[in-house]
């Protein structure tokens, strides 16, 4: 079985904010009488894409998750599933997943979902269509679907005849039956992916490439208009089933420098400054009592960390992954970077991840000394490294800085290479072939499981995707695999799998393990949730983004 996911946290999204209420301030296609409640969003980077076969990314999540709807997903609060606009059942032997959609679901044009739809988007986001350009990154995510190698069949046609995976089934216009080779505890996490988002085939059929430009769901919001790399609008669905009365139009911008973001925050045009707020915002707010009262902070399942490229020499060797690792402080990282916010990173599993092994404390304490005989070791004759990273805010820029003097000082010979736009670091990273040999990277759980972070981050089947450098080891893969072909009802044996998988990727240093993720944010006292969501998790759930659809801006 192969299960993957690409879900990266791209460190800056510089503020989400509510517009002022002045005509002067009203964005492009809003009218001013709508101004009283409007949400406007400021990213640090682009929106990628709204078509669920291209998803990668965390920013181009915030409109999808308004647009479109899943077959389940998590409840405002916490992290547990929940049906989304189907019920569903599962056989005792965790093989057969059957879902029957709520009735009356339409797409935002009015089209009734139904269960021909979702295959159609399925089989779409393991495959591809004419219209696309190919299986989704998020593809083998559902690879354990019967029929998936067939379907699928690395990019090659199908065999004659064949129109979907066979695990794949419509019963009904209604009822929808996936049937899958090996027990899988997080199935359902999976499906509550934006990558098995469902689409409208005739939508998708009439503007072929052009799709995400107009692109349909039945979610509480829908797309007015999208300024690629400026300006994207949304304004409510009052035909979706998660329409709330009063939903706030949502403007949102893309590449807006963070301490704009905060000004304007401060001058009250904004309603949140959402993070991980970079270093010099945070520093910002600690120095004013303002700021403070309204900042809020919340644990991530999420890592940082650098991925060597074993593909070629010099990481190809374990010693020289260890001297890495032993060179960089990282109490000096998390001193100027995470002020303090996080934890250092001990093993690639976060704290809030079951399988978490807690008898691995600091593995790779600050030691040059110890570095410098592992790099002699390794046999290192000053071969030219190169590191890459995104250069989208100061402190990937920063922290980029601190590795490569601490680095040299150790006797490497290290150069930095920047790239600004996240939308084409990732690809860049993601090519062992390419011309570099550490790579910064961070992840962000998809679902708060184990499997999300170990298989696809590290196993053999993630390779030229997730698992940046290739990295591989015999035993690491077999015990992720038998951990994640368990049912949930042997949890406690995949835990132990999955720990035992650990201790052996900190022990050969797959990665050198910087810090924890966290998130942050500034949320002014004037923006209020409707009704009774009176929960701050709406602003930081533990895994959704903010959900518009229940907040309203108070009179101020």
């Amino acid at each position: 079985m192969a299960n993957a996911s690409w879900k990266r946290w791209s460190m800056g999204l510089a503020g989400v904010a509510t517009l002022a209420l002045t005509a002067s301030m009203v964005a492009p296609g809003v009218s001013t009488a709508s101004t009283a409640n409007v949400l406007h969003f400021s990213f640090s980077s682009n929106i990628e894409t709204l078509d669920p076969t291209q998803w990668t990314d965390m920013t181009s999540m915030y409109p999808m998750q308004e647009i479109y709807d899943t077959l389940v997903e998590y409840n405002n609060v916490t992290a547990k599933i929940v049906p989304g606009i189907a019920t569903y059942t599962v056989s005792k032997n965790g093989l057969v997943y059957t879902f029957t959609l709520k009735k009356g679901i339409k797409f935002s044009n009015g089209d009734p979902v139904t269960a021909q739809d979702v295959v159609y988007s399925l089989n779409r986001v393991t495959r591809g269509d004419a219209n696309s350009s190919g299986a989704a990154p998020y593809g083998f995510a559902y690879s354990d679907i019967v029929g998936y190698s067939q379907w699928n069949n690395k990019g090659n046609p199908p065999p004659a005849g064949m129109t979907g995976m066979s695990g794949l089934k419509a019963l009904s216009p209604s009822v929808v039956q996936i049937t899958l080779q090996t027990p899988q505890a997080f199935f359902l996490n999976e499906l509550a992916l934006m990558s098995a988002a469902i689409v409208d085939p005739t939508v998708v059929a009439k503007y072929g490439q052009n799709y995400q430009l107009h692109a349909i769901g039945s979610g509480p919001y829908k797309l007015k208009s999208w300024n690629q790399g400026h300006q994207m609008i949304l304004v409510p669905n009052p035909t979706s089933w998660r329409y709330t009365k009063g939903e706030p139009t949502v403007v949102m911008d893309e590449n807006v420098n963070p301490d704009l973001a905060l000004l304007r925050y401060q001058q009250g045009q904004y309603a949140f400054d959402f993070g991980p707020l970079p270093s010099e915002v945070y520093a910002k707010v600690l120095s004013s009592p303002t700021l403070k009262k309204q900042y809020h902070n919340v644990v991530e399942n999420g890592v940082v960390y650098l991925a060597f490229n074993t593909t070629k020499a010099p990481f190809n060797n374990v010693y020289m992954r260890q001297a890495v690792n032993y060179a960089i402080d990282k109490n000096l990282i998390l001193k100027d970077i995470t002020n303090g916010r996080t934890q250092t990173m001990t093993q690639p599993l976060p704290p809030g991840i079951p399988g978490y092994n807690k008898s691995i404390k600091n593995p790779y304490p600050y030691n040059p000394k110890l570095a410098k005989t592992l790099l002699k070791k390794a046999g290192y004759k000053g071969q030219a490294i190169t590191f890459i990273f995104p250069s989208n805010n100061t402190d990937h820029i920063r922290t980029a800085e601190i590795i490569q003097t601490e680095l040299r000082a150790v006797g490497m010979k290290v150069s930095i290479s920047g790239t600004s736009q996240i939308g084409n670091y990732w690809p860049l990273e993601d090519n062992a072939s390419g011309n570099w040999n550490i790579a910064w990277t961070d992840w962000f759980q998809d679902y708060p499981d184990a499997q999300d972070f170990l298989f696809n981050l590290l196993s053999t089947q993630a390779f030229g995707a997730t698992n940046v450098g290739n990295w591989t080891d015999p035993t690491f893969q077999r015990l992720v695999t038998q951990a994640d072909e368990l049912p949930a009802s042997a949890q406690y044996q995949r835990n132990l799998d999955y720990s035992k998988a650990e201790s052996i990727a900190v022990n050969k240093a797959a990665w050198a393990f910087l810090y924890n993720e966290w998130n942050d944010a500034l949320i002014q006292p004037w923006v209020k949730p409707q009704g009774t969501y009176q929960d701050l998790m709406l602003y930081l759930h533990p895994v959704k983004t903010p959900q518009f659809q229940y907040m309203h801006v108070a009179p101020h």
